[in-house]
């Protein structure tokens, strides 16, 4: 006859059953929130740079472009004054012919160096310039980071087949409550308009 097992020594298996499945859990928990830093501190500022170029190069980009490249108080003074649509109509259309006799692939998109504070000065000041461009009164932005960036293109025409090579340089802007933001510049002319500020 086989012996029963008391509820007291039950109880201890069970609890030293539980705890690998704690242990797991626990690790599980921690992996997917590196996985989360990552995305937002790395994964992040590329995706928006990609972003920002496929805007550029595809047939009807406008939208997503002014977006990457305007802070949002901008895209809402825009949209109140009823220009929104007609700006992006337009560059739809001004860009056309160039899809049109061209067609445009990323070849790569390389991360360079963090922004310097200077140069993140640089970049309030960046934005501040885009407002008045497009007649809204600047407002101070929360930046909190940035990184440049080297896009690479390949142009092929449609006609003769012939492909080129292209490249430039932008700065992907971490702007607090409005993610990632595109300034069309080097950080060296960024921490140009810093200093001649300052």
């Amino acid at each position: 006859m086989k012996k029963k097992k008391s509820a007291a020594s039950e109880t201890a298996v069970t609890k030293k059953n539980k705890h690998p499945m704690l242990i797991i859990a626990a690790v599980s928990v921690l992996i997917i929130a590196l996985v989360i830093l990552a995305i937002i501190y790395f994964i992040g500022p590329k995706k928006a740079v990609k972003k920002y170029v496929k805007a550029g190069i595809s047939k009807n980009g406008g939208k997503n472009y002014f977006s990457m490249i305007l802070p949002d108080y901008v895209v809402d003074q825009l949209k109140s004054d009823e220009k929104w649509n007609d700006m992006i109509e337009s560059y739809n259309n001004d860009l056309s012919d160039v899809r049109d006799d061209y067609k445009f692939r990323i070849k790569d998109i390389e991360k360079k160096d963090e922004l310097s504070a200077t140069a993140l000065d640089g970049a309030q000041l960046y934005f501040e310039e885009m407002a008045k461009k497009y007649d809204t009164k600047p407002k101070e932005l929360d930046i909190q980071k940035g990184f440049e960036f080297e896009v690479k293109l390949t142009k092929k025409d449609r006609n003769s087949k012939k492909k080129t090579s292209e490249s430039t340089v932008v700065c992907a802007v971490k702007i607090k409550s409005e993610g990632w933001k595109i300034a069309e510049v080097p950080a060296s002319y960024l921490k140009k308009l810093s200093k001649e500020q300052g």
